[in-house]
């Protein structure tokens, strides 16, 4: 029962361990979909604003920035747009761009990664190589929008968008690249703290629940024991009840006897004899009756051995016949099995079994009549059949006969019956009740056949 109970209540824990597992695993999960999903319409987000910032700048604005020879030699015949001049007007559109697009900085540079112009003038010279993708401005270069991959610049997380310069003729000149820092990530770090949150709570959640539940197990455990002992008690008082009923009657009997023998000296030889007999009988009568209730409650003494079952039947069945000829009652044995056939168990169990049922059928047949032994062999079994020509066993007791003390006879005790049940069992077999082909009751008992090489 102990081991039950600690099985029991290893599955239980480990049942909440893999919820709290599932449950875990479920937040994690949900925060990396997150995380990508975020960082994915974040990284469009900024790809769209790169392609915004790439089309602010004019094609005037664009040669002021990236002069080339053939332009310096025009440039002596015509005025063209100053430089600083298209570098302010670039950055005021990129401003109105940046408020509204919650990025930090908007950065042009050119296919040697020189910064040739930035919103903020954090960086002189050259971007920084934290900031810069090269899988993301390759593509720009070749005139695909991309973006970087998410990454953390101290406690704040960073992002950039990558677009195409092109000029006219469509070549490309730069990439332009907007960055986006912690402002714009902040629904992100609200996600993962709520996602984290819900995942503690979770968590303390199922701890509570198991460790309600092995609290809950411990005070059942104490009911059941508490139930447990008051069954025993109401057990112990049923068995107490059966022996004192079942002796009541062969002391009123013996104490009758015992104050007549008081007298022996006026009794006549015939009647000493017989009340010298009844004490005898009934003294018998007790004895059988303990033995009954220690064969039913006792653990076997001896351990189980293989043998052949064959001659333990033969044997009883030859002891029994002398009992059952004086009361009328005809046997016939029919072996249809192998003649070696084993079982494993004890003999003298089956050696009882086989008087108990014998027994009970001699009492069913009080007029006599005939009983049948058939012994079959069927797959792995061996089935033993008890036949009688009897009253039968009603179908409504059929469920109840091989229950401790209930017995349909005066003078029954209700554990012969009991007693055959649990030898049966011991060996491995089962024992059903029926009717006989012969009109009476039938007992089969079914019991695993033994490898005889091993006698």
């Amino acid at each position: 029962m102990r081991g039950m109970k600690a099985s029991r209540l290893t599955w239980t824990l480990l049942f909440l361990s893999a919820l709290l597992a599932l449950v875990n695993g479920t937040v994690i999960y949900s925060i990396q979909t997150a995380h990508r999903f975020i960082d994915e319409q974040l990284g469009k987000r900024f790809e769209a604003s790169a392609s915004t910032a790439a089309l602010l700048i004019q094609p005037d604005q664009l040669e002021a920035l990236f002069p080339t020879a053939e332009d310096s030699l025009s440039s002596e015949l015509a005025p063209t747009m100053d430089r600083s001049e298209a570098t302010e007007a670039i950055r005021d559109q990129w401003r109105q761009l940046a408020d509204g697009a919650g990025a930090s900085n908007i950065v042009l540079l050119d296919p040697d990664h020189r910064v040739v112009l930035a919103l903020r003038e954090s960086t002189p010279g050259e971007i920084d190589r934290a900031t810069l993708d090269e899988a993301a401005f390759t593509r720009a270069m070749i005139g695909e929008a991309a973006h970087s991959r998410l990454f953390e610049e101290g406690e704040t997380y960073l992002k950039a968008g990558y677009a195409p310069v092109i000029e006219y003729d469509g070549k490309v000149v730069g990439a332009i690249v907007v960055e986006g820092g912690a402002s714009a990530f902040r629904p992100l770090e609200q996600v993962r703290a709520s996602m984290y949150g819900a995942a503690i709570l979770a968590s303390v959640l199922v701890i509570l629940v198991g460790l309600g539940y092995v609290r809950t197990q411990a005070r059942l455990a104490r009911v059941e024991e508490r139930m447990n002992h008051a069954d025993l008690l109401a057990t112990v008082g049923q068995v107490a009840a059966g022996v004192a009923h079942e002796i009541r009657n062969p002391l009123a009997v013996m104490r009758g006897a015992s104050s007549r023998l008081r007298r022996m000296e006026q009794l006549p030889g015939e009647e000493r004899k017989e009340l010298l007999g009844m004490l005898d009988e009934e003294v018998h009568r007790m004895g059988d009756v303990v033995q009954n209730f220690l064969d039913l409650s006792r653990r076997p003494d001896t351990d189980p051995t293989i043998f052949p079952l064959r001659p333990v039947l033969e044997r009883s069945m030859e002891i029994i016949n002398v009992e059952l000829q004086r009361c009328d009652v005809r046997t016939s044995l029919k072996w249809e099995a192998d003649n070696g056939v084993c079982i494993r168990g004890r003999p003298q169990a089956m050696h009882h079994l086989f008087l108990n049922l014998a027994l009970n059928a001699r009492d069913a047949m009080s007029s006599g009549g005939d009983l049948e032994i058939l012994v079959q062999p069927r797959k792995s079994e061996l089935r033993v059949y008890f036949q009688d020509s009897g009253p039968g066993i009603p179908r409504t007791l059929r469920s109840k006969i091989f229950e401790p003390f209930f017995t349909t006879r005066a003078q029954g005790t209700g554990l012969g019956l009991a007693f055959v049940e649990r030898i049966v069992i011991e060996h491995g077999g089962s024992i059903t009740v029926g009717s006989s082909p012969k009109g009476g009751a039938q007992f089969l008992i079914t019991l695993p056949i033994a490898d005889s090489r091993h006698v």
